[in-house]
């Protein structure tokens, strides 16, 4: 009977390498599931990195738009400022020509008194010197008496006067001829300057302030493009962070069962040499049992051999040997 049970053995060794092919399989699936994570991983860097591309280009897209309309709005408050001065200058004028238009109302009325003074008739000052210098001139070469030095003084003083209010009629007309063009030039200046405001108003600042519309509108649409980028962002962190701690994990129960599954293979290893050992020590003992009925079976036939020659039979030589080699191995 064997030392060693061979049977158990054979069954725990049957044991051992089911388990050992379970532990195999379940490291074969763990590693598929975690190149899956992994695939999945660079999946979700490769998507991630094309989401912070979006986002930058994105800040990038959102930094023009802001510079652009601080640049419209610049703009815009210059364009304010200028129709502001427009708007002052405009009602320096207007209080100009008011003034002038007083002024030259004053002249008119002036030059209705004058007119009617002088009679309301038209007075030319070159017909008067003329005719005053003609009078000084008889009055120098003619005899007079008193009467006609009275009359002749009456007639120099009276032209006087006419020639006088001839002056200052062509005076206050100059006067209101200078400030009426004056007037007239002011007006054109502010029509200009009001259609200057005009097309300042209803082109171009009209224009700006569209502009400035268009681009909050834009702006908010790149803001909110954000928030949803930043919340991809987040999220595919989050997934990326998740699947590196699970192929961590998954990492981690590979190793786990490959140490395992060392253990078993060297717990293996042992069962099989003590396998071999127990068979080995089975074989060596059949065969001793073998050797002992093989010399037993030689030293009955010598024994047999020897009491036919004792009685005078006749004995082969192997019988005989068989006894001599019984007697060799007695000794």
């Amino acid at each position: 009977m064997s030392f060693l049970n061979e049977e158990e053995l054979e069954s725990k060794i049957k044991e051992l390498n089911n388990e050992i092919l379970r532990i195999r399989s379940e490291v074969e699936n763990k590693e598929r599931e975690r190149e899956s994570l992994r695939s999945e991983l660079n999946k979700v860097r490769e998507e991630l990195s094309s989401v912070i591309g979006q986002l930058n280009s994105k800040r990038a897209e959102l930094k023009n738009v802001k510079d652009e309309m601080a640049r419209l709005r610049k703009s815009r408050d210059d364009i304010v400022s200028t129709l502001k001065q427009l708007k002052e200058r405009r009602l320096e004028l207007f209080q100009k020509i008011k003034e002038l238009v007083g002024r030259v109302k004053k002249y008119r009325e002036l030059l209705k008194i004058i007119n009617d003074l002088v009679g309301g008739k038209p007075v030319d000052k070159e017909k008067l010197k003329e005719l005053i210098d003609k009078l000084e001139f008889e009055h120098e070469i003619s005899p007079t008496d008193p009467e006609k030095e009275w009359e002749f003084f009456r007639t120099i003083q009276q032209l006087e006067k006419e020639l006088n209010a001839a002056e200052i009629l062509s005076r206050i007309r100059e006067y209101i001829s200078r400030d009426s063009q004056e007037i007239e030039k002011m007006r054109k200046e502010r029509m200009e300057l009001g259609q200057q405001m005009r097309n300042l108003y209803s082109n171009v600042l009209a224009n700006i302030k569209t502009q400035i519309q268009e681009l909050k509108k834009r702006r908010e649409s790149i803001v909110n493009e954000l928030i949803q980028l930043k919340g991809k962002r987040d999220s595919l962190k989050a997934r990326r962070d998740e699947l590196k701690r699970a192929i961590l994990s998954k990492s981690a129960e590979i190793k786990e069962l490959r140490t395992r599954l060392r253990e078993l293979n060297d717990e293996l290893n042992k069962y099989q040499l003590l396998l071999a050992a127990a068979r080995k020590s089975k074989n060596l003992a059949m065969k001793k049992q073998e050797e002992m009925r093989i010399k037993e079976e030689m030293r009955k036939r010598a024994e047999e051999g020897l009491q036919k020659l004792m009685k005078g039979e006749r004995v082969s030589l192997n019988d005989l040997l068989g006894l001599g080699l019984e007697e060799d191995n007695e000794k």
